[in-house]
């Protein structure tokens, strides 16, 4: 019997990510596993097909044009689990430099789109082990659902990771608010009746770029939006683009990665308690900090002012976490690099989450991106850009596991990944918890930052100082907690200070 290709409907949202693909920004998820023993590959490769491939339908497909205009996926007649994963070794002199250069040299490569839109490569001699490097398309899923599948190939156990066979179950953590969750809860009622950037808005939207109060009168008309609703369009619709800086030019066509050494999750957890704080409030004012250091170094001024940088927000469920597909919206944070204090950096990055956590702006954008995922292809690319230019950089945050994990009969040691960015935004800042570490990386445009390690370096010094101001804190309360003892003067200290 002869297999006949099937086809599913690509959403709007989805399509709005594959058709942001451009010759200096490719929307590819990338993603690095450490292990510190070698990765038999034909286990690799069976672990691949049992767990990713049979899983997940997805990873079979193409996409494809269909005859009415939409975009499909089709299952692929001709896969072959063999164009999708390569066995190769690390260059001599195989230190660290030759792994981020290899890695850099990779992620310039765009994916076959005659294929299913994703890759693996083992790179073996790493350390003495081997490294798991990934590539998805973001039309396949964003970062949350995407860590959750390639995670399912993981086990908890050494035992079970060297097994093909398993039914790998994770254990669902109890159903706690997350901040996503919690703003979801909070805005919901909001968001609903805030506007429906559905069909028919569709012709409205590229005056919308043209004259801001055209889609909000338009909207309004309609009953689709509410005030509230119309006061965070009109500041997304206003908003002026990123004031241009080292990291804000044309871009080139080739992009660097870097990361960060692992730091101790307890220690950022410290720092965050004593300015009462979060985690990633801390993480993005080192982040502002060590961009700052870095204008500085090479002479430019980030006393003129701050730049944004597109948050994304989860707004999928935690029940539907390894679901594929895209559910997160993006939202303007701006980073504080023209305060020079390290705390003051701190205070304004909490401050300026906080504002974002409350509002229903996350719900605005996610219909936004489904309304340009709508438009025709050039119109769509016209709007990328105009949101792209009020940004200099993409910055997210994606836990990992808390736990050790194994895969392949080999424990998990370190894991990274890096954001793509759309439009003009040059930066990709992703930073990612696992086992009681975090770890930053980077992607940048070699041509507007030549030197990334740089901003790395910094990063990792702003996060010491901030560490120290917890110390100098911690000091002067103990100090302070002292009970200061007069004593009185005996009878002859009286008289012969007299």
């Amino acid at each position: 019997m002869v297999e006949r290709a099937t086809r599913t409907p690509m959403s709007s949202v989805d399509k709005a990510w594959f058709e942001m693909d451009s010759a200096t920004n490719l929307m590819i998820i990338n993603g690095l596993m450490w292990f510190d023993g070698k990765i038999d590959y034909e286990l690799f490769t069976e672990i691949l097909e049992r767990r990713f491939i049979r899983r997940y339908e997805r990873f079979r497909q193409r996409v494809v044009a269909g005859a009415d205009g939409r975009l499909y996926w089709e299952t692929d007649l001709h896969f072959d689990l063999r164009s999708h994963v390569r066995r190769i070794a690390l260059p001599e002199p195989r230190t660290p430099e030759c792994l981020q250069a290899l890695i850099s040299s990779m992620i310039n490569e765009p994916l076959d789109r005659r294929k299913p839109l994703w890759r693996f490569f083992l790179i073996e001699d790493v350390d003495g082990g081997s490294v798991l490097f990934g590539r998805i398309h973001h039309c396949i899923g964003d970062g949350i659902a995407l860590i959750r599948v390639l995670l399912d190939m993981t086990s908890d156990t050494l035992e079970d990771s060297r097994r093909i066979d398993i039914g790998v179950e994770r254990t669902r953590p109890r159903k706690s608010l997350s901040p996503a969750e919690a703003m979801a809860h909070r805005a919901r009622a909001l968001a609903r009746r805030s506007i429906d950037v559905g069909k028919t808005l569709v012709g409205q939207a590229l005056l919308a770029i043209e004259d801001p109060k055209h889609p909000l009168e338009v909207a309004r008309s309609l009953g689709l939006i509410s005030a509230a609703g119309a006061a965070i369009l009109t500041k997304l619709l206003i908003l002026p683009p990123d004031r241009k800086t080292v990291f804000k030019g044309e871009l080139g066509a080739i992009k660097r990665v870097v990361w960060s050494r692992p730091l101790d999750l307890m220690r950022i957890k410290a720092i965050g308690r004593a300015f009462d704080a979060t985690i990633n409030d801390v993480l993005v004012s080192a982040v502002a900090g060590a961009l700052r250091d870095y204008m500085l170094q090479v002479g430019d001024n980030p006393d003129a002012g701050d730049i944004n940088a597109m948050v994304p927000v989860n707004l999928r469920p935690l029940e539907q976490a390894t679901e594929l597909g895209n559910r997160f919206a993006l939202v303007y944070l701006p980073l504080p690099i023209s305060l020079s204090d390290p705390v003051a950096r701190l205070r304004a990055a909490k401050h300026r989450m906080d504002v974002l956590k409350q509002s229903p702006e996350p719900f605005l954008v996610y219909q936004i991106l489904g309304l340009i995922g709508g438009l025709p292809g050039d119109v769509a690319k016209q709007a990328t850009l105009w949101f792209s230019s009020k940004a200099s950089a993409v910055l997210t945050n994606v836990p990992g596991p808390r736990q050790q994990i194994y895969f392949a009969g080999q424990p998990l040691r370190k894991l990274m990944f890096w954001v793509p960015q759309a439009g003009e935004i040059s930066m990709g800042i992703s930073i990612i918890s696992y086992n009681g570490e975090v770890m930053l990386g980077l992607m940048v445009d070699e041509k507007l930052v030549p030197e990334p390690r740089a901003i790395m370096e910094h990063f990792e010094r702003q996060f010491e100082l901030l560490a120290q101001r917890v110390n100098d804190k911690t000091a002067h309360r103990d100090v302070a907690s002292i009970p200061i003892v007069v004593e009185k003067p005996d009878d002859s200290d009286a008289q012969g200070e007299a």
